[in-house]
């Protein structure tokens, strides 16, 4: 057990957060008290006569949201409960998603008109709602001296809020620690150092064997940008753009990376097939996989729970003990060794509701799942620390049940995240999502199936970024 720690304590290597006083609610109208006048006694003043307050009008909110915790669908309804007892006049609809499917159908839905009103997202996403013109300002509808101004940052665009961050995340590797060590693997050392390409290569091939990859990576789908985005961490890709705001995918970087998946498909080290995010863990539960991504601090827990399962049934069908371990990605050749860090929050989305009075509403609900109690018991379950003031003081004395040799990997790479440079416009994060989406995912999928090569997908990246962000705006050398 642990103390959960303030993750600034952790992240004042990568950048210094901006922690601001609580200010949620409006100060109260104030109140003038007139002087009754001597000739008027209190027999003679009128009755006084109390308009009645007006009813506020009845509004409905929706919000789509994936599985951000295990729980988060049955905790959100016990806030929308406790919402509506200071606000009764708003009805709050959940759409559930999967994560697999969460994207896509977000982006269909705004695309056609009809977008929900609150919606979670990564940070990288931002930019295509803005571009559609949905995504809304929610600064002129709420206070925002609650949230750190590093993570607000991150869900900033051509210095506009779109929305609440509910987490600052690393998004790394895990692994199955019996089965690392008898490939050979010093598991404590890599979580204290970090570890090469070359050597990683070299374990995943004693790792695999008949019943067991030496690695598993979730890349069905859009889930593809997760791996493109975290393992290309280690191949010197922190962002998909450099401190010169340059293309970042269109760098030798990006080819060596591919060079990678392609050497680990082939050898049948990884699998050769699309392979969704809940299989992954799965995969690792059961034996299936030495080391699987993307992986997350959370999932000690997660894995813990199953091992506990086992006996009474609960767990997943051929499950096996496993002891977790959260690993950093490993670094290939002349790159800086770093981790991919991620904000994910909620924006608020214009749809034909958008009235003025109805973005009020939708902000204030907005701001109430984003803070306070309810933000604290989701950063608590993905052994997080709030980036918001209020969710740290409801945070104050929380444990949580991570081993030291995780919980001090975690603290390592979270001092390894480097921030997206500033300056990225809405139009660049919108192109280089169509980007990923059109061109990387799809191309990903030929690529480990064994349909195309590194360096045709290479040159497809570069065709369309080329088109779009223009030639001079993308990095064509190596990224150090």
């Amino acid at each position: 057990m642990r103390k959960n720690k303030v993750l600034a304590l952790v992240l004042t290597a990568v950048m210094t957060l901006g922690l601001v006083s609580c200010g949620n609610q409006a100060p109260a109208a104030e109140t003038k008290t007139e002087e009754a006048t001597p000739a008027t006694t209190e027999a003679e003043a009128p009755a006084a006569t109390e308009e009645p307050a007006a009813e506020a009008a009845p509004d409905t909110i929706t919000i789509m949201v994936p599985p951000v915790t295990a729980d988060y669908a049955d905790m959100l309804a016990t806030w929308i409960a406790d919402f509506n007892k200071d606000y009764p006049n708003i009805t709050v609809e959940v759409i559930p998603t999967s994560w697999d499917e969460h994207t896509e159908k977000l982006s269909t839905m705004a695309q056609a008109g009809e977008a929900p009103d609150i919606a979670e997202v990564s940070y990288s996403a931002i930019g295509t709602y803005v571009d559609m013109g949905v995504a809304v300002n929610i600064a002129d509808y709420m206070d925002l001296s609650d949230y750190d101004q590093n993570a607000l940052d991150y869900m900033t665009l051509d210095n506009t809020v779109y929305g609440l961050p509910l987490y600052l995340t690393i998004q790394a590797l895990g692994g199955n620690k019996e089965l690392m060590e008898a490939a050979g693997i010093d598991v404590e050392a890599v979580q204290k150092n970090g570890w090469k390409y070359e050597d990683f290569m070299k374990y995943i091939e004693k790792g695999t064997t008949k019943d067991c990859f030496g690695f598993v990576f979730a890349n069905s789908g859009v889930t593809t940008a997760d791996f493109v985005s975290i393992f290309g961490v280690g191949a010197g890709i922190t962002s998909n753009f450099t401190k010169d705001l340059k293309y970042a995918y269109t760098s030798e970087n990006m080819l060596n990376l591919l060079k990678a998946v392609e050497e680990m498909t082939k050898s049948g080290y990884m699998p050769n097939y699309a392979v969704e995010a809940g299989q992954r863990l799965v995969m690792l539960e059961c034996g299936q996989t030495m080391i699987t991504g993307k992986a997350m601090p959370l999932f000690e827990g997660s894995v813990n729970k199953n091992n506990a399962g086992i006996a009474d049934g609960t767990a997943a069908e051929g499950s096996v003990e496993v002891q977790y371990v959260f690993l950093p990605v490993p670094t290939m050749e002349n790159v800086k060794e770093s981790c991919f860090g991620s904000v994910d929050g909620m924006i608020a989305l214009k749809n034909s509701n958008s009235t003025d009075e109805h973005l009020k509403n939708v902000c204030a609900f907005l701001d109430y799942i984003c803070s306070g109690d309810r933000v604290a018991a989701t950063d608590n379950q993905l052994y997080l620390s709030c980036v918001c003031k209020s969710g740290r003081e409801a945070q104050a004395g929380a444990t949580l049940d991570q081993t030291e040799g995780n919980a001090a990997a975690t603290e390592r790479c979270i001092s390894l995240v480097q921030a997206p440079p500033t300056g990225i416009t809405a139009e660049q994060a919108a192109n280089a999502k169509t980007i990923m989406d059109e061109v990387i995912v799809p191309k990903f999928q030929a690529l480990i199936a064994g349909e195309t090569t590194a360096e045709d997908m290479f040159e497809a990246v570069k065709s369309e970024a080329f088109d779009l962000l223009g030639e001079d705006n993308c990095e064509t050398g190596f990224i150090k």
